[in-house]
């Protein structure tokens, strides 16, 4: 009998692991694992005060480490299909600064220092763009973090979207087309759908910065699909996500190998294992929600 399969696109299995156990977990590395390239896209960034969207932000202690680089956490959105993960966060963020509440309160009226802000948590669904704009605004973020998180959604299965698409690419002289509504002739690939879903809520040229274990995460950066499949899916109005983002950069970031057992003399031989991460930039090609 197979091996049962993990069924991350569940928002119940997040649910009930969250629930089961809120401690901390990291996926693939430690928050600090993305700083070099988060200083990079800070650096690239003209905004005078960039908001960052944290996708699948779970338990990790990212989330509090992102404060590091910004000076309002009010600028980091935190974003979860666990609605027990985000209720997780928002209370330990609140309750690691709470200190900080208490000695403000003892302190004089005209010496008391402003009250300490902090970041945004919602729950999201990041394949329904409905889901998503519930709690974003278009073309309003500068970075984009996904610790493992496109890793999860590339796990989980095929979708069917609908046709015309709601996002479409603005200037598409197919996006105002009155054609039949139907549904794709085929499943479509989770991380399209994420791609044109980030493209519509980040700004152009934002940074979308990637931890994966997978050395081909992004199908549609060097994989397009068949060109009839393709012109079909554009003449439907779903968006080529290829045209929306490319890729800027690859990092490689060696494991460090596990310690040998006591009874192997030091002399066992492990394979080179490898963590990846994608820094994508967001295209000038404009999409926006498809008018109904």
């Amino acid at each position: 009998m197979p091996p049962k399969v993990t069924p991350f696109g569940s928002q119940d299995y997040w649910n009930n692991r969250f629930t089961a156990n809120s401690h901390p977990f990291e996926w693939l590395e430690a928050p600090t694992a993305l700083d070099p390239h988060l200083f990079a896209a800070l650096k690239h960034t003209n905004d005078e005060n960039p908001e960052i969207l944290h996708i699948g932000c779970g338990t990790s202690l990212l989330s509090d480490h992102l404060r590091a680089h910004i000076n309002n956490p009010a600028q980091i959105h935190n974003l979860d299909y666990s609605e027990v993960a985000i209720t997780v966060g928002r209370k330990r963020e609140v309750d690691l600064y709470a200190n900080k509440d208490a000695i403000r309160d003892q302190l004089p009226a005209t010496s008391k220092p402003q009250r300490p802000t902090y970041m945004r948590w919602s729950t999201a669904n990041l394949l329904d763009h409905s889901s998503l704009l519930t709690c974003c605004q278009p073309s309003t973020y500068s970075i984009v973090v996904d610790k493992s998180t496109s890793d999860s959604i590339a796990c989980s299965e095929d979708v069917y979207v609908p046709l015309p698409y709601p996002v479409s690419i603005s200037r598409d002289p197919h996006s105002s087309s009155s054609s039949e509504h139907t549904t794709s002739f085929e499943p479509i690939h989770p991380l399209h759908v994420l791609a044109i879903h980030l493209a519509l809520v980040s700004k152009p040229k934002a940074r979308w910065i990637s931890l994966s274990y997978s050395t081909d995460r992004f199908p549609f950066l060097h994989h397009p699909p068949p060109e009839l499949h393709k012109q079909e899916l554009e003449r439907a109005g779903l968006p080529n996500p290829g045209t929306l983002w490319r890729l800027e950069a690859k990092y490689e970031i060696e494991v460090p190998p596990a310690a040998a057992p006591e009874d192997s003399n030091g002399t066992i031989h492990r394979p080179q294992i490898l963590h990846w991460v994608y820094v994508l930039e967001r295209t000038d090609v404009e999409v926006a929600v498809r008018d109904s």
